[in-house]
């Protein structure tokens, strides 16, 4: 991975309104991402700055450094409604440079201080520094820290997920979590075609999921919009040039064919349900605003956003 540099700036706002979707809000502290996931959707957006969506969004990182003096002020606005807030939709909010920064430590705490729901999506076992504010904020609102785990394999892992901790650890990390009283569940996202798709591969990870303490397993499938595409391809040209031609058939667009998708989603449903693991697993996990009267549980809340929080950071 190429040496890092980060750009500090600043933003008008913190909270980006997200509308079509089941939540309302994300934040991203950070632009860019030092883990380098080759598949990683967001790759795209960091053209928007000039860059590129190859070694600059890898090496280039945005640190918007005012992120939380801006989130307090519309937290504290008499319109703002609680709404559930996505963070690390656009990025991993517990990339290493949180580690310096502390903007992600400070979002937490300006959330539960405003009783706000959040959920955070990461691949990084930094989050576990926050298992005080995160346990915290699942008492006073809501909060779910989702872990992407998209192999068991270390050969794999460590081709299509360069800067990351190894799976083992960030498996480890939730059940430190868990056991801190904060509800953690499990994406594999995306499912590669080719590479991490075999029924044997996506059990593993299921299964490890269920032993570490996971209350939810979610799954999407490869997505490549334009520029993620030619940088992922260009990725399976070097290490699975064998499946180069596959991906070329399979996606003459953004999406794979519909068949391999509902093939994929009667496997994933089989595994699911052999590792005990309901498809509205989340559903008792709602923040306070989404259940009505006497606490029964709307159509609305955190079990909703699990397919769009998948999509988003599984690419």
């Amino acid at each position: 991975m190429p040496m890092a540099s980060y750009h500090e700036t600043t933003c008008k706002t913190a909270l980006n309104r997200v509308r079509g979707m089941p939540f309302a809000w994300s934040l991203n502290p950070y632009r860019g991402c030092t883990h380098g996931c080759h598949y990683c959707y967001a790759r795209s957006t960091h053209t928007y700055y000039g860059m590129s969506v190859g070694k600059d969004f890898s090496s280039k990182i945005i640190v918007k450094t005012n992120f939380v003096e801006s989130l307090r002020r519309e937290l504290q606005s008499r319109s703002w409604q609680r709404e559930p807030v996505a963070i690390g939709t656009a990025t991993d909010a517990y990339q290493p440079c949180e580690g310096r920064y502390r903007i992600t430590r400070r979002v937490l705490e300006a959330l539960r201080d405003c009783r706000t729901p959040a959920s955070v999506v990461t691949k990084s076992t930094l989050v576990l520094r926050d298992a005080d504010l995160l346990a915290e904020l699942a008492r006073v609102a809501d909060a779910t820290v989702y872990f992407t785990v998209t192999t068991l394999d270390p050969d794999v892992w460590r081709a299509v997920e360069p800067g990351t901790p190894p799976p083992a650890k960030r498996l480890s990390v939730m059940r430190r979590l868990v056991d801190a009283g904060v509800p953690c569940g499990v994406f594999l996202a995306p499912i590669l075609p080719g590479i991490t798709d075999s029924a044997d591969s996506i059990d593993a990870v299921a299964a490890a999921a269920k032993a570490h303490g996971a209350i939810s397993f979610g799954t999407s499938v490869l997505r490549l919009a334009p520029l993620v595409r030619e940088h992922y391809l260009g990725f399976v040209a070097v290490a699975y040039p064998d499946l180069l031609p596959r991906y070329e058939r399979a996606y003459r667009g953004t999406n794979i064919r519909p068949d391999y998708l509902a093939a994929m989603e009667r496997r994933v449903a089989r595994i699911r349900e052999r590792h005990g693991f309901a498809a509205d697993a989340m559903r008792d996990r709602r923040p306070p605003s989404d259940r009505g009267a006497h606490g029964a549980v709307t159509a609305s809340g955190t079990a909703r956003q699990l397919p769009l929080l998948m999509s988003l950071r599984g690419g």
